[in-house]
């Protein structure tokens, strides 16, 4: 794990914490694999990434980022650490990592 990823419990505290879940998944993938977080946004992979500062312009957002195994949150969890946002995380594991 890197200093960004959280496991499983982590991910329930940090929601009780006001997180805010991002899956980044492709439209309509959550009812191909049957993984879904009930609660959280869909905004694609990239364009999450290519509109953060539209989306979260507040870069103290509490954000944590999921896809199915990970992959693509990680990328998408690492670009935001990197343009100023401290408070972004990803769940090891991906959606999977949730079962």
């Amino acid at each position: 794990m890197n200093n960004y990823e959280i496991s499983k419990n982590d991910f329930y505290k940090f929601i009780e914490q006001g997180y805010k879940v991002i899956d980044v998944r492709s439209v309509g993938e959550d009812k191909m694999t049957g993984l879904s977080y009930q609660g959280s946004y869909n905004i694609p992979y990239p364009g999450v990434v290519r509109k953060a500062e539209q989306l979260f312009p507040d870069k103290n957002e509490k954000l944590i980022i999921v896809c199915n195994y990970g992959s693509r949150s990680g990328l998408t969890a690492k670009t935001y650490r990197q343009k100023g946002y401290p408070n972004v995380f990803v769940l090891y594991g991906g959606l999977y990592g949730l079962k």
